[in-house]
């Protein structure tokens, strides 16, 4: 027989919830936002690429695309393209929601990611600060799963490798003379004074 637990006098008592990801109830912490946010990159650009190729926009023996492109958006078939365009805005929005609770602030600072510049500075804050360790206003922290700890830092390391790779694209095409280097740019340009 077992006894029920008392909990003491002046702690809250956390139950355990049954938490949906897609939810903008509860928290994310860093490597969720970076799981979550690829995921959903990588399942935005599968559709888009399906659809495409489903509506014949694109072609991949051509790797080109329609000429009319505008004109599709435009019509019926452009509307699985602003489908697709509305959930992503969506999710990435309970995304950011879930991040900034864990940062013990309010969902309405992701308000903040619309003003130029403050963005900037808000992505930054988001990604590299902790999240309150215990429990805040906004829930106790959630622990990260396996698959996103593996899938963040699956992210992590191909953003890493695809900006060096496109720094070494750059320099090779400016030593090739294919690119104009910053100083060749600002030389042409003052040409006329």
């Amino acid at each position: 027989m077992s006894t029920p637990q008392t909990s003491p006098f002046f702690s809250r008592n956390v139950t355990p919830q049954n938490e949906n990801p897609l939810s903008t109830q509860g928290r994310f912490g860093r490597l969720s936002l970076i799981a979550w946010s690829g995921f959903l990159n990588l399942i935005t650009f599968f559709a888009t690429l399906a659809l495409s190729l489903f509506l014949g926009i694109f072609n991949f023996s051509t790797y080109s695309l329609e000429s009319n492109l505008l004109q599709t958006f435009l019509s019926v078939a452009g509307l699985g393209f602003w489908v697709i365009f509305i959930l992503y805005f969506y999710f990435s929005l309970v995304i950011m929601i879930r991040r900034l609770h864990d940062l013990n602030k309010s969902g309405w600072m992701l308000l903040l990611f619309f003003i130029p510049l403050i963005n900037f500075f808000m992505a930054l804050y988001v990604l590299l600060a902790s999240g309150t360790a215990g429990l805040n206003q906004y829930g106790a922290p959630r622990t990260t799963p396996v698959w996103e700890k593996i899938l963040a830092w699956l992210m992590i390391i191909l953003f890493m490798l695809s900006f060096m790779a496109s720094g070494s694209f750059i320099s090779y095409m400016m030593g090739a003379g294919e690119l104009e280097t910053p100083q060749e740019v600002i030389q042409k340009g003052t040409e006329y004074f």
